[in-house]
């Protein structure tokens, strides 16, 4: 294991034990007239922090940039960019399913990557060029030809952002559910990516999401044998819009997403 992923893991063990402890306390805060959003912002402000000391005590010359605080570090190396709490919406509501993402750039590119559960303790990572691993265990993609008894994942289209993508979503999930595919929903784009990765889900699909959503679970798949690409089959991600399954399924899905949401 890379001493950066060895860092990172440590750091993101910590802001785990943080974000637990943190979200049992949910009901009362709320009883306390705190909203949502408050309490979101209070726990993921704390747990970009307990990560930050980590970073900082081991690597003083990185970058290290947070999600919420924006830049907490100037360094003349690489930098770190990192989400505490991604999949706000499942937080709030005392769910499971929100991750913590990191990612180490070096002029730009990914060189490693985690995403870390802080519910079941699922540790997923990744080093350019040295595979993917979850929990210590190397993974690699589904071998999935076809649609026929597949598990797919995508976002519920809620938002007043995705509204749009309402119909185009609902068509794609019955083109694929008449040749037997099965679907699952997930908040957290990072979590169902990771889990396309580990061979758990066979593909899996995103529309209008932002960078630090996908920067770190995109490269642990891409080490893992999977194959990524905006609606268009561009390997531009810069719409938001990504296809991430299995090489073979890849070439499946790619027309209907085209079809439908392209």
């Amino acid at each position: 294991m890379q001493p950066r992923i060895n860092v990172a893991l440590k750091a993101a063990r910590s802001a785990a034990e943080y974000i637990i402890h943190s979200q049992e306390k949910l009901l009362f805060d709320k009883e306390q007239g705190q909203t949502a959003e408050q309490i979101y912002q209070t726990v993921c402000s704390g747990a970009e922090r307990s990560i930050v000391y980590h970073l900082e005590k081991a690597y003083p010359a990185d970058t290290i940039t947070t999600r919420l605080q924006g830049t907490v570090q100037n360094g003349s190396e690489g930098e770190w960019i990192v989400d505490a709490i991604q999949g706000q919406h499942l937080f709030s509501r005392g769910l499971t399913g929100n991750v913590i993402t990191m990612s180490y750039l070096v002029a730009g590119k990914v060189e490693h990557a985690l995403v870390l559960n802080p519910h079941t303790k699922d540790e997923f990572y990744a080093s350019k060029g040295r595979g993917a691993y979850l929990n210590n265990s190397r993974i690699r993609s589904t071998n999935a030809r076809s649609l026929e008894n597949v598990t797919v994942a995508a976002q519920f289209p809620a938002t007043d952002r995705l509204s749009p993508y309402l119909a185009g979503q609902f068509a794609v999930l019955t083109d694929i559910a008449e040749k037997g595919a099965r679907a699952v929903m997930q908040d957290s784009p990072a979590l169902m990516l990771a889990n396309v990765a580990a061979g758990r889900l066979d593909a899996a699909w995103g529309i209008k999401l932002q960078e630090w959503e996908i920067q770190a679970p995109l490269f642990i798949a891409k080490e893992a044998g999977c194959l990524f690409a905006g609606f268009d089959g561009s390997p531009s991600l810069e719409k938001g819009d990504v296809l991430c399954a299995s090489p073979r399924l890849f070439k499946v899905l790619l027309p209907t997403l085209k079809k439908h949401l392209g």
